[in-house]
């Protein structure tokens, strides 16, 4: 990796049984966007693939240090801070994600690569790696580890893979949980709000999260709180810099600002449609 670039931080967040839980963090220059493995007896299980380049291999160098397999890729959703990365680092593992992922990636993906290879030039990278599998919900069995196998419509993005280890109490909740930081809020954030509540009162004592650290249910229900004060407050207010400047005032101890300026621009152009 770059020696100009932040290092990650990187590590075991569960170990039981010898089952261990690795999260694999960017820096919040490149909004924390956190990568996860599910370690156990003779496979990996990756979740998602990072954002750019360097940060991605680094990944998968680290995932290579475990001395396993990695049976499968799961992709959560379709954005590229989560999907960029496949094909930098993964096009040779199976990739598993939600058909309306698939279909997004397949309609949308190489157009939004372009777009931001102007942006980060060689930090994107040079191609779309197609996740080759259609996630069924339901459960499944990956090496004696039980996956609940959900898909969530409506909440940060289209379609969100959640997967639940009902025998650890552990779910991969991804981009519905921004941990510490700020969040990239929708314009409708009820059926979000709604899903956040049902793994706040699920068996889960521990959540992987899309950005940031691993989150206990306290944070989760943080999460729907800075849900609802943005909600509440896109209602009143005047123009992106206020709502920004809400957010910032009412919850100064998160991090990951630069999140606000990709999404509140997005809030009020739909806004003025």
């Amino acid at each position: 990796m770059s020696e100009q670039l932040p290092p990650p931080s990187a590590g075991v967040v569960f170990d039981r049984d010898g089952l261990r839980i690795h999260t694999f963090t960017a820096p919040e220059a490149f909004l924390a966007n956190s990568t996860h493995i599910i370690e156990t007896a003779n496979a990996l299980v990756v979740v998602d693939g990072q954002f750019v380049v360097p940060y991605a291999r680094a990944f998968r160098a680290y995932a290579d240090g475990l001395g396993k397999p990695i049976e499968r890729v799961f992709l959560s959703h379709a954005h590229v801070d989560h999907f960029f990365g496949l094909g930098a680092a993964f096009a040779d593992v199976p990739i598993h994600a939600p058909a309306q992922t698939i279909a997004t990636l397949d309609r949308e993906g190489e157009s939004l690569r372009v777009e931001r290879a102007q942006q980060y030039g060689p930090l994107v990278p040079d191609r779309i790696v197609m996740p080759q599998h259609a996630v069924i919900p339901g459960v499944e069995t990956i090496d004696g580890l039980k996956y609940e196998l959900a898909v969530v419509a409506g909440a940060e993005c289209g379609a969100q893979l959640v997967i639940t280890l009902p025998d650890i109490a552990v779910t991969v909740a991804q981009d519905l949980i921004y941990s510490g930081a700020h969040v990239y809020v929708t314009r409708d954030t009820q059926n979000w709000i709604s899903t956040l509540g049902l793994l706040a009162e699920s068996a889960s004592t521990l959540f992987l999260a899309g950005h940031g650290p691993v989150a206990d249910t306290a944070e989760v229900r943080r999460t729907i709180d800075y849900l609802t004060f943005a909600q509440q407050t896109l209602a009143t207010a005047a123009d992106p810099q206020a709502f920004k400047a809400a957010l910032l005032a009412a919850y100064p101890e998160r991090t990951g600002a630069v999140i606000l300026d990709i999404c509140v621009p997005r809030l009020y152009a739909e806004t003025s449609e």
